[in-house]
């Protein structure tokens, strides 16, 4: 059973968008940091050092704005949010023991209406682009301001 088939997405070339391969762990196995540090480096055309540093820049902006307590929203995606947690009494199941849970912040994902329909209907996402030819001359992509 494949990704595309278990899902309901209509196969790469239907949608024309490209859609990672079918993950060759054996089933019930997460696609992995590796994984997609592969998937980059295949379809825009980088070295593997370059698809590492973009994945791990993009992993570090992402944790460096949770850190500091902001939420983050990627359109037709979804949304990270950082939540605050009450402390509370908790119960040890083995022991039954009660202890106090201290207060923390948790993270939160909720997916976009757009990624959900995607998953379940097998919708094409709007306004996506192919992965290839979306960005600049190479000497020049890395070298664009982030857009705020």
């Amino acid at each position: 059973m494949n990704h595309t088939g278990s899902l309901g997405i209509p196969p790469t070339e239907k949608i024309g968008y490209i859609v990672p391969p079918v993950h060759q762990n054996d089933e019930g196995h997460p696609m992995t940091k590796a994984d997609l540090v592969e998937f980059i480096q295949d379809n825009a055309d980088m070295t593997k050092a370059d698809a590492f540093d973009a994945l791990e820049g993009l992993l570090e902006i992402i944790k460096t704005t949770l850190e500091g307590g902001e939420d983050l929203k990627i359109v037709n995606f979804g949304k990270f949010e950082v939540r605050q947690k009450n402390a509370r009494l908790g119960r040890n199941p083995q022991t039954g023991e009660t202890l106090k849970i201290e207060p923390r912040q948790v993270v939160t994902f909720k997916s976009a209406v757009l990624l959900k329909k995607y998953l379940n209907d097998g919708s094409s996402i709007s306004g996506a682009k192919p992965l290839k030819g979306r960005r600049k001359a190479k000497d020049t992509w890395k070298q664009e301001p982030l857009p705020l």
